[in-house]
């Protein structure tokens, strides 16, 4: 399945990273990943990213959407770490001060295991805090690992 990922910033978007298996929501006519917070108007997929790519920056590695700072991991073992104020803001890149970005749209490849059947709402509905909690400290541990770093 070929979907675009696009950030609508400010936390409202999900982490990607090649090699991933986990449950992605996508946009109800399958073209993209959903944005924004729980929603029932998305679709819930168990699946494993294959493949991401930039038109600007070539193969990426992964995608960390977490709070206001976006990290995109580069194949050469870079990062763009992007601050999402004024969406988006200050655009770093860790090896070089100069960095063109014409567009934040990524192509991203998912090989889907299983079409669930929920929703990001359906499937927060049934998790408690303590569940949640438990996810993500052990989804940090995957991505870290998967990135090859020592910290997010």
């Amino acid at each position: 399945m070929e979907l675009k990922w696009e950030p609508y910033w400010y936390d409202l978007d999900q982490t990607i990273i090649v090699g991933d298996k986990n449950f992605f929501y996508v946009n109800n006519n399958g073209t993209g990943f959903a944005n924004g917070f729980a929603s029932a108007e998305d679709k819930e997929v168990l699946a494993e990213v294959v493949k991401i790519s930039h038109s600007d920056s070539g193969e990426v590695l992964g995608i960390l959407a977490y709070g206001l700072s976006y990290k995109f991991f580069l194949e050469d073992g870079s990062f763009i770490q992007v601050d999402s104020e004024q969406e988006p803001g200050l655009i770093e890149h860790s090896t070089s001060s100069s960095l063109n970005v014409s567009s934040w749209v990524f192509n991203v490849e998912l090989n889907v295991l299983e079409e669930t059947g929920f929703s990001s709402k359906m499937r927060l509905d049934l998790l408690c805090n303590v569940e949640r909690n438990r996810l993500k400290i052990e989804r940090e541990e995957k991505y870290r690992r998967l990135l090859n770093i020592d910290s997010l």
